[in-house]
């Protein structure tokens, strides 16, 4: 097995070329030549996801985050892509496509906010966009969405914004306050992450309901997805899940 039979499995779920033109997603480091026998996966190349790739003897690392997004202007020897050369371990990333995916990110966490919500119906939030609407069956309070929302996502702590009924809830994952102004008239709320200071007044202006769930809590359910699709390609392919934990610590 090599490093492009890992990469065409995960396109098959998560196309590449559905990418948004901004996003560096693909091999970022490797060769599609290299042999595999272990792949780890996991939301970000951090510190904590290379020494556990290295102890585990991965030879591959997929990411939902790119480990290289802007350009480099220099690779010094503390740095992860550096390591990542240096042992030989390739980097898959497959940031916006798995966003995007039917069945993806934004269907997960459809899929969980809908076991603790009584939903009617699940659409897209907009064609060619991220996220989805979930239409629910009775309106409720911002503040119930966002209780409800913090112990189903595992969640430290959740801001919100809004004293609206929601009926009709729009969901992103990662950071998507950026849609407010366009999802106005179609949703009463939007739950995202990494909510800006300007974006919870922009949400008041708009009387729209506004949920900060945390860029982490919203992704990190792509490791076990990811990890089983991977499975389900190749059986024989053993799969490292590695979950290292929300990075942010809360007083």
């Amino acid at each position: 097995m090599t490093v492009r039979d890992i990469y065409n499995a995960i396109d098959a779920f998560a196309p590449f070329l559905a990418q948004e033109k901004w996003d560096n997603s693909g091999l970022l480091v490797g060769d599609n030549r290299q042999a595999v026998n272990k792949v780890l996966v996991t939301l970000d190349i951090s510190c904590g996801a290379l020494l556990k790739a290295e102890q585990e003897k991965c030879d591959v690392i997929v990411s939902h985050h790119p480990v290289i997004f802007s350009p480099l202007k220099s690779i010094g020897s503390d740095s992860i892509v550096y390591e990542l050369c240096r042992q030989g371990i390739a980097a898959i990333c497959c940031h916006t496509p798995l966003d995007v995916a039917d069945g993806g990110l934004n269907d997960l966490l459809a899929d969980r906010l809908c076991s603790v919500l009584k939903v009617e119906d699940v659409a897209p939030l907009m064609i060619g966009e991220p996220g989805r609407i979930l239409t629910l069956q009775k309106a409720l309070p911002c503040a119930e969405i966002a209780s409800a929302a913090k112990n189903v996502l595992g969640c430290t702590s959740v801001r919100y914004t809004g004293e609206v009924s929601v009926k009709r809830l729009g969901i992103c994952t990662g950071s998507g306050s950026s849609l407010l102004e366009e999802i106005e008239g179609s949703c009463d709320c939007l739950l995202t992450g990494d909510v800006k200071h300007d974006r919870w007044y922009k949400a008041q202006e708009l009387e729209m309901g506004l949920i900060d769930c945390g860029h982490y809590h919203t992704e990190i359910l792509m490791v076990p997805y990811v990890a089983e699709k991977l499975r389900k390609a190749h059986p024989t392919l053993e799969v490292v899940e590695f979950v290292e934990g929300d990075p942010v610590s809360y007083v």
